[in-house]
């Protein structure tokens, strides 16, 4: 979603790991300095000085080094308007690598249509990506069902394998109004991770 042309305040986008500005049109985590930004968390130094005190490695010729505020979203500056695309936190870490869930969950649902939510979970000392999809009951029998389950989750981990390069350690399919949501429709990851380790989700493919 494009914001405008930023006015008020200015914009970098920064590799959050490197803390250097990133190339003219990639995406990297947005950070701002102005008049309009706030001075810092109450009485929490330690939060104040990592989020409002950023400072940049060797910036770019008429860039301050600092401070900056890390805002935690992620986006890109394209054609002079800025883009958010979303949350850092919100990157999945697998095999070492970090990867935009959104980018996987729309990969699905050219296969599936509905909604989808792809996560990280732990994996002995790394993460392994997982993915839960909702999905209408359509065979007209439970073996037709049975292969139909079988047939998405081969098409789900082929699809993320081509384009991601991932392997998928868990397709799980479950029945629509399943996967938690937030007041306005966005999928809670968190949640949804939380979920899963729990082993809450009913899950569709148990018997495929």
């Amino acid at each position: 979603m494009s914001y405008g042309a930023p006015r008020a305040s200015t914009v970098r986008i920064v590799d959050p790991e490197t803390r250097m500005e990133n190339p003219a049109g990639t995406v990297g985590e947005i950070w701002v300095q102005g008049d309009n930004v706030g001075l810092g968390y109450w009485r929490n130094p330690q939060q104040t000085e990592a989020t409002f005190r950023a400072r940049l490695v060797t910036p770019s010729p008429g860039t301050s080094e600092g401070p900056w505020l890390r805002t935690g979203d992620l986006g890109v500056i394209f054609e002079g308007e800025l883009f958010i695309t979303g949350r850092i936190k919100e990157l999945l870490v697998v095999d070492g690598a970090n990867h935009y869930p959104e980018d996987i969950e729309a990969t699905i649902q050219e296969i599936t249509g509905g909604r989808v939510v792809a996560i990280a979970v732990p994996d002995d000392r790394t993460e392994k990506l997982v993915t839960i999809i909702e999905l209408m009951k359509r065979g007209r029998t439970d073996e037709e069902e049975k292969n139909r389950l079988r047939t998405v989750k081969r098409e789900v981990a082929s699809a993320i394998s081509r384009s991601h390069r991932l392997r998928v350690a868990d397709v799980v399919m479950v029945a629509p109004g399943s996967i938690p949501v937030t007041t306005s429709g966005k999928v809670r990851r968190s949640a949804s991770v939380e979920r899963y380790l729990h082993h809450e989700f009913s899950r569709l493919d148990a018997m495929a």
